[in-house]
């Protein structure tokens, strides 16, 4: 299972100008009654536009 870091490029369209790809800016692991996930804070790299994406752990899966 892969971990997810800092800088890291992920596939990830921007909701402004349609890039495919988003830089993580910030990793936060969240724990939850039955589940845990990951938080990634997302910075476009062509416009700028912040983002984040919630992913259950589960679903975490090899770059």
């Amino acid at each position: 299972m892969s971990q997810y870091q800092a800088g890291d490029l992920i596939q990830k369209r921007c909701m402004k100008c349609f890039h495919d790809e988003a830089k993580v800016m910030k990793v936060e692991r969240r724990e939850f009654k039955e589940k845990s996930a990951v938080i990634l804070w997302c910075q476009c790299p062509e416009c700028g536009m912040n983002d984040d994406e919630l992913i259950p752990q589960d679903e975490v899966v090899d770059k």
